[in-house]
């Protein structure tokens, strides 16, 4: 049956007649845009209807069940407070009091406030160099310093990148807690984040990284391919909305120049988990050993990075007046890049060397310089050089 229109829409288009318009395309429009109107306030009566709808849906299975209800009656599954499920209807996802996500969240900005400190404070970005200081990812200068893989997810380049990734995190942690469990969730999230940084670095060596993005990502994987697996109404909605904040997370990377190797390196992992190990299966209690590894060892990684950012500190300052002190630096960070990739440490001598006007240094052997400023160091140690040392030893500390 076709809707009828208001009279108002034909004498408006009659009016446009005596002002130069087209009454025939006036009307059109105010048709559409009176169609519109009511199709919009159609769809807020019945999203009020929904939240008014007094009965709860499992997550696990789609059942209803009573409002009063505290397990499913059809899969036995744990059902969530009414006021839970009303938030859900609105479309915002508290995080909750005693969520470990929430606890994830506070070692996150704990992290960056050793960094913020070792700043100075203010709202400027880090420097790389303190970032690398205090355990960001850089495979062609530390390629070998593996527990930086850890340390660099609860690391953030501003207040920007770290204001993102706690949102998501709030978001959508819970949900992989309540699939899961909340210690399954902090090992998704540390290994998915391991596994983006080494997607990153295979895809980018040069770049420096940090972010807890490819963790989230992880999380949001894991999320979607349980709900894929799953393949109910509920299920599907899970994925849809995973799917949403996945692309929400690259746009947002393509914006600020984040890491999208790293996001799509965790959301895989992720997405793996989540479709291999449905919850039916993971709290099989044959896996009961399995479980307690795995969340043993989210817990150990998660404070073992902490730990190691909270106890660094940052390289002090070289003088710009000590030409003798910067070479230094630079020789030590040529031969941090000698001990991953030989060929780039070359190619880094070349360029920086004949920078500073010293010429052409192409015959020169990076590996018998980094192994002569070694000796030099541990001359310095023993107390055996004849020359400042000073700049040495703080340069090569970590060689």
């Amino acid at each position: 049956m076709t809707e009828k229109h208001p009279d108002w829409i034909d004498k408006v288009a009659e009016w446009s007649r005596h002002v130069g318009m087209n009454p025939t395309r006036v009307r059109w429009k105010l048709i559409r845009w009176h169609e519109r109107r009511n199709r919009d306030r159609r769809r807020l009566e019945q999203k009020v209807d929904h939240l008014k709808y007094q009965h709860k849906t499992c997550d696990q299975c789609g059942a209803v069940q009573d409002r009063d209800a505290k397990v499913c009656s059809a899969c036995g599954a744990k059902l969530a407070t009414r006021t839970l499920h009303v938030l859900r209807r609105l479309g915002i996802l508290a995080p909750e009091a005693l969520s470990l996500s929430t606890v994830l969240a506070l070692v996150i900005m704990t992290a960056y406030a050793r960094v913020w400190v070792a700043q100075g404070g203010g709202f400027h970005a880090p420097p790389g160099k303190l970032l690398l200081d205090f355990g960001a990812d850089w495979h062609v200068g530390y390629g070998d310093e593996y527990w930086r893989l850890l340390t660099a997810a609860l690391l953030h380049m501003g207040f920007w990148h770290l204001g993102f990734n706690l949102i998501a995190i709030a978001s959508v942690g819970p949900q992989v807690e309540q699939i899961w469990g909340r210690l399954a969730m902090l090992f998704v999230f540390v290994v998915t984040a391991v596994v983006g940084f080494v997607v990153s670095d295979a895809m980018q060596p040069n770049v420096l990284t940090a972010g807890a993005s490819g963790g989230v990502c992880g999380l949001i994987g894991a999320a979607a391919g349980y709900g894929q697996r799953l393949g109910t109404t509920r299920g599907r909605t899970i994925r849809n909305d995973m799917v949403k904040w996945f692309a929400y997370t690259i746009v947002f990377g393509f914006a600020v120049g984040a890491n999208n190797w790293a996001h799509l390196g965790g959301a895989v992992a992720g997405a793996a988990f989540g479709f291999a190990l449905p919850p039916q299966t993971w709290k099989l209690r044959a896996l009961l050993p399995l479980r307690f590894v795995v969340k043993l060892a989210g817990v150990a990684a998660t404070v073992t990075a902490l730990v190691i950012i909270l106890t660094r500190s940052p390289t002090p300052p070289s003088t710009g007046a000590d030409p003798q002190t910067a070479r230094v630096d630079l020789v030590a960070q040529i031969c941090r890049v000698q001990r991953v990739d030989p060929t780039a440490a070359k190619a880094l001598y070349v360029t920086t060397f004949t920078q500073m006007g010293l010429g052409d240094q192409t015959f020169v052997d990076v590996a018998d310089l980094c192994k002569g400023m070694l000796g030099l160091r541990d001359a310095c140690k023993r107390g055996q050089a004849d020359m400042p040392c000073l700049p040495i030893e703080r340069a090569f500390s970590d060689l």
